[in-house]
């Protein structure tokens, strides 16, 4: 028989899984996959990073983060960078253009998100959302040393 915390983590996970599917579908405009939005996110977040680096930290081979980059660069939303220290490193960083396409998902994503709230839920509904937002927060940046 599941804890009832087993039962809140499974509705948490799918939910949380069902909402991100909801958002990216949002962007249906976008002329990129949500893997090349995901390796731009990335790279604002984080600037320049190696090929290998973008592979770990979205869990695909470095073969799949070079085809998205080889994407993205000819789409000129990605640069690439030499190592000063190691010629044969080469670093990608995002482009004016590349921020300027992440901006723009977000702010779909965003309005989206906005007027669904304010058409399906009420003030003190919203007032919860916010209230839970930092054990959420919490949980998203866990990384399974001790808090």
């Amino acid at each position: 028989m599941p804890t009832q915390t087993q039962e809140i983590a499974a509705k948490l996970r799918s939910t949380v899984t069902r909402l991100t599917r909801q958002l990216r579908k949002q962007n249906v405009s976008s002329e990129f996959s949500n893997a090349e939005l995901l390796t731009m996110s990335l790279l604002e977040q984080h600037g320049k990073m190696l090929s290998t680096e973008l592979a770990e930290l979205e869990k695909v081979s470095k073969q799949a983060v070079s085809q998205i980059i080889n994407r993205l660069y000819e789409a000129k939303c990605v640069e690439r960078f030499q190592s000063e220290e190691d010629k044969r490193k080469i670093y990608i960083g995002l482009s004016k253009l590349g921020e300027k396409h992440i901006i723009a998902s977000r702010k779909i994503k965003e309005e989206w998100l906005v007027q669904t709230m304010e058409k399906i839920f009420s003030s003190e509904e919203i007032n919860l959302i916010r209230a839970f937002l930092p054990l959420l927060s919490r949980l998203v940046e866990y990384n399974g040393s001790r808090l």
